[in-house]
């Protein structure tokens, strides 16, 4: 690549026509007058080794991995960090001393989600819904946490076992999602609640009833971003729920990537600002 040519940085999945990741990165380049541009790589499954490739051929500084690649990738990269193997998925490659190396940081989003909103979870009961590939990455943020007791649900409960597994998760029960009355009723006792799947992304759909809280305040996330209140949060609101959703883990897992390959620390304000504002577009 000449020097008078920017360094390319980009994203890769498949539909990519709703990713924020462009607008954000990008804001933060021009603030830093850096030469950098960060694009998108709509690849289908079939392509991911070729887009893998590219990267090595061009010598790009970073990619973004997001659905459906994040586990697919990692079969074409020469490392894989500690976190993401764990996880068992990758949403970050960068070239590390000439090897692609592949990392998670949604995980490190969720975190820092939690940590600005001071929510601890270490001994409390925590229910997360569903069990796919995001649901992995919190699953390990919450797992680092140690809670007293996790519940997850999920339609698909060999799904849910491997995931434990995996993971190593102590305090655990697994429950079918579906058609479930329990749901209700651990809900109820929860300290912490957290919906990983992509209901609600409609504006319309909520099975999951909340019927009543443990205590006015009960933290409710979901990490859908647009709409920024989904039916589920708008429902958990009226209950007395302090909700968040998936706006926040998404710059911050954004942030850390950003700091992985330029060393920088990334702009908060001016990224979620720009988020904002892409989203009133939509």
């Amino acid at each position: 690549m000449k020097n008078s040519e920017k360094t390319v940085t980009g994203i890769i999945g498949y539909p990519l026509g709703h990713t924020l990741s462009p607008a954000m990165h990008n804001a933060v380049y021009e603030k830093y007058k850096m030469n950098w541009e960060y694009r998108v790589f709509e690849t289908p499954p079939k392509d991911v080794w070729k887009i893998i490739k590219k990267m090595k051929k061009e010598k790009f500084a970073a990619l973004n991995v997001t659905v459906p690649h994040k586990q697919a990738v990692m079969k074409y990269l020469d490392r894989i960090d500690r976190a993401a193997k764990t996880i068992g998925a990758v949403n970050t490659v960068i070239p590390v001393k000439g090897r692609l190396t592949g990392f998670n940081t949604d995980y490190l989003g969720f975190e820092r989600t939690l940590k600005k909103n001071r929510i601890s979870i270490k001994n409390k009961k925590v229910v997360m819904l569903g069990a796919g590939g995001a649901a992995h990455a919190i699953a390990y943020a919450i797992k680092l946490r140690t809670p007293s007791e996790f519940h997850i649900f999920n339609i698909d409960i060999p799904m849910t076992r491997g995931l434990v597994k995996k993971l190593k998760i102590k305090d655990t029960k697994i429950w079918m999602l579906k058609k479930n009355p329990v749901l209700d009723e651990i809900m109820v006792s929860a300290d912490f609640i957290v919906n990983c799947t992509s209901v609600g992304m409609d504006n319309r759909s909520n099975p999951y009833k909340i019927d009543r809280l443990k205590k006015k305040g009960i933290p409710v996330y979901d990490i859908i971003y647009n709409p920024a209140k989904t039916p589920f949060l708008k429902q958990a609101e009226k209950k007395g729920a302090k909700i968040i959703n998936g706006l926040d883990m998404l710059i911050y897992q954004g942030m850390e990537g950003f700091k992985l390959w330029t060393g920088k620390a990334g702009d908060y304000a001016l990224v979620k600002k720009t988020a904002e504002k892409f989203l009133k577009k939509k």
